[in-house]
């Protein structure tokens, strides 16, 4: 009767899951990727280190020949969540988000994309900021037409 009564009376183990949840430890695996744009450096390791192909990416050069990932699409569904493709990044962009609610009704629903809108429209301002700065660039080092080089 003491166990009851001390259970009774004691600290609460129990959450009303959808208003509150657990939180999740460093090292959990699942949910979707998250992964920071600016830190990639597009080197497909993390694709190339999945066993199922679950992860689609579109990288995208700019004007410097340098690459930047235009969308990371995580197909769920596919996963195993072993995670093999954050081990594999070599500069620690590619997290797992700590949200285990990912239940869906379809299996279209089960992709996702790590890049968000706001993502993409800060990539666009940057591609275009470098554009116009890898023009610059070159029109300093080429002679105008019709002059001729030195001689």
């Amino acid at each position: 009767m003491s166990v009851t009564w001390k259970h009774l009376w004691g600290k609460k183990e129990t959450i009303c899951y959808p208003e509150e949840k657990l939180p999740m430890t460093d090292n959990f695996r699942g949910g979707n990727l998250a992964m920071d744009w600016r830190v990639c450096i597009s080197c497909s390791m993390c694709a190339n280190a999945c066993p199922n192909k679950a992860l689609d990416l579109t990288i995208v050069p700019d004007a410097k020949k340098k690459r930047h990932m235009k969308s990371y699409i995580h197909h769920s569904g596919r996963c195993l969540y072993c995670n093999l493709c954050v081990e594999a990044c070599p500069v620690n962009t590619l997290v797992w988000d700590k949200d285990y609610a990912i239940a869906t009704w379809s299996k279209e629903t089960m992709t996702h994309d790590a890049m968000t809108d706001e993502d993409r429209a800060d990539l666009a301002e940057f591609l275009a900021q470098v554009e116009v700065e890898g023009g610059r660039g070159k029109g300093e080092k080429r002679p105008p037409p019709g002059a001729k080089g030195g001689g």
